[in-house]
């Protein structure tokens, strides 16, 4: 190791993938003192995130003989046509198999290969925890809000990374309003709330500027904020005073700004509509009933939509503006991802995902970046702690 100069052993190591990566770093205190410096997590993040070939599926399975979600990683090497999902440890399993709490743990939002995941149990909303899966580190993210009596909310999450800070971010936009109004015309009470959370600070922050009062949060469980690749994060709002009109609110997490520019089309009976954000390219699907989606793309999050949707029969994972890769379900009850391009209407090749469970009652999929974020002071998967309580 002495006859390598310091900056071969930086370049060596910069283009290994994460799981190498938390091997590696004990081979020496040399190597480790490098793979855990932020210069390098942000060096490894940008060239990682160029190519997306890096990047690996989590599977959420939830099992209808379990009351608690299975998560799984399945890892993309070379053309192989058969994967195998590999069993990841859940942050909070320890707590659900000792007491018994029945949680279940949603993905609101994904940021440089990191999770936003929403827990609740059966009978209480417990929060936010930021998850790194790869390397099996967590952090919990203290509640910003609290529950008033007679109060109901409609709430998003986003998950941002500010460049300049080099420090993601936490967001939270959350639209209140009170049952108990006695307002003229029985008309409730709404207030509107945005605050970000700065891991590197550990703290909140409310944002004074709100989006126009006539706009309102779209009611829909697949409605959070997605990330752009320029510290912005977008989601979606509806027009109160056109109901059918829906807008893109992008965040500027640097300037703290918004932009707002129409979907692509007026949204007019049953189906639901998302957003996804693939290599800076902002997706605008809608969903209608069986397996019909509608796909509309922007590059840099402009207003210029492409012209026609492109029709996929399955949710999209990724996009790199001629190839859409989607996640299939085959009859066997195996996953396949397959490459869809748009130009030629084909589908180019498949990749099956074996499963580990067959009674699965619902299944997640997601593509992620592997990232080393959290890799210094975040907490081990597994200790039996929660929100300040230990068991």
């Amino acid at each position: 190791m002495e006859y390598l100069p310091q900056d071969l052993i930086d370049e060596i190591v910069l283009r290994l993938p994460v799981k190498c990566l938390i091997r590696f770093s004990f081979v020496s205190k040399l190597w480790k003192a490098v793979i855990h410096s932020k210069d390098f997590i942000r060096k490894h993040r940008q060239r990682f995130n160029l190519n997306h070939l890096n990047d690996f599926a989590l599977i959420r399975h939830h099992v209808e003989s379990d009351p608690h979600d299975h998560f799984y990683s399945v890892t993309f090497s070379g053309d192989d046509t058969t994967l195998e999902e590999e069993r990841l440890k859940h942050p909070l399993y320890s707590l659900e198999e000792s007491d018994r709490l029945g949680l279940q743990s949603g993905i609101v939002a994904l940021c440089n290969g990191l999770i936003l995941l929403h827990v609740r149990s059966k009978k209480y909303d417990l929060g936010l925890f930021l998850w790194n899966p790869m390397i099996s580190k967590h952090k919990i993210i203290p509640t910003p809000f609290k529950w008033a009596r007679g109060q109901f909310s409609n709430r998003m999450y986003g998950l941002g990374y500010h460049s300049a800070e080099d420090d993601l971010k936490v967001l939270v936009l959350t639209e209140d309003y009170d049952n108990r109004s006695n307002s003229l015309f029985g008309q409730r009470n709404l207030t509107m709330d945005l605050k970000v959370y700065s891991v590197a600070l550990n703290r909140w922050k409310r944002i004074e500027k709100l989006p126009p009062s006539n706009l309102r949060i779209y009611v829909n469980h697949q409605s959070n904020m997605v990330s752009m690749n320029d510290s912005r994060v977008a989601w979606l709002m509806r027009d109160n005073d056109q109901l059918d009109l829906y807008m893109v609110v992008t965040f500027d997490l640097v300037k703290e700004e918004y932009q707002f520019f129409r979907v692509p089309i007026l949204i007019r009976g049953p189906g639901v509509v998302k957003l996804m954000a693939f290599g800076g390219f902002l997706c605008f699907l809608r969903c209608y009933t069986g397996v019909c989606i509608n796909v509309w793309f922007t590059k840099d999050c402009d207003s210029c939509w492409s012209l026609e949707p492109v029709v996929l029969n399955c949710k999209p994972l990724f996009f790199d503006g001629e190839r859409f890769l989607l996640n299939q379900l085959n009859h066997d009850g195996n996953d396949k991802l397959t490459w869809y391009n748009i130009k030629t209407q084909k589908h180019d090749y498949g990749t099956e995902i074996r499963r580990h469970t067959r009674s699965n009652r619902c299944t997640e999929t997601t593509l992620c970046v592997g990232d080393l974020s959290l890799l210094l002071d975040a907490d081990p998967d597994g200790r039996r702690s929660y929100f300040g309580h230990v068991f």
